[in-house]
């Protein structure tokens, strides 16, 4: 039996390109996006909620993902599996940082920033910097976070000068 083959992020991105499905690479894989030297075991994908059954449902069928709730489900955090591929699937309206800033998905998404990979054939929906930042301070940042936090604002500042 030959060992069933990976999902990679590009295959997922491109379909929910193809499908119109809106969402943003968050979490370190943005921080990548931007040009952090960083690096990360799982992908974060916030996915605006209603495209929720299209795109779990379009995982677990047309990719095979193991969920860990069923495409119905109305848990805003669904976790898919392909092979040691992780894929952390968000499904909340909005957000509170530990400032008790709300961040809305739909706000992030119309300020969010196509980052293109033209030797792949691909783009990336990825939250502005100054969203990515915000959307790092949900959580008590970790190390991690504030490394994050760090590069972003020295990227914002490169970004400004261009």
């Amino acid at each position: 039996m030959e060992p069933e083959k990976e999902v990679s992020l590009l295959d997922v991105i491109r379909e929910f390109n193809r499908l119109g499905i809106r969402y943003l690479i968050i979490g370190r894989r943005a921080v990548i996006l931007y040009g952090g030297p960083v690096l990360t075991g799982d992908n974060d994908i916030w996915i605006h909620i209603s495209d929720r059954r299209k795109a779990l449902s379009f995982l677990a069928e047309k990719f095979g993902l193991e969920l860990s709730h069923p495409a119905d489900t109305k848990r805003p955090i669904v976790t898919g599996f392909s092979g040691m591929k992780k894929y952390d699937l968000f499904f909340h309206k909005s957000a509170k940082t530990i400032e008790n800033e709300t961040i809305e998905f739909d706000e992030c998404y119309r300020n969010s920033v196509l980052v293109e990979d033209p030797d792949e054939d691909i783009h990336f929906r990825v939250p502005s910097i100054d969203d990515l930042i915000r959307l790092k301070k949900i959580r008590n940042p970790n190390v991690k976070d504030a490394q994050d936090i760090e590069y972003l604002l020295k990227a914002k500042q490169l970004y400004k000068k261009t």
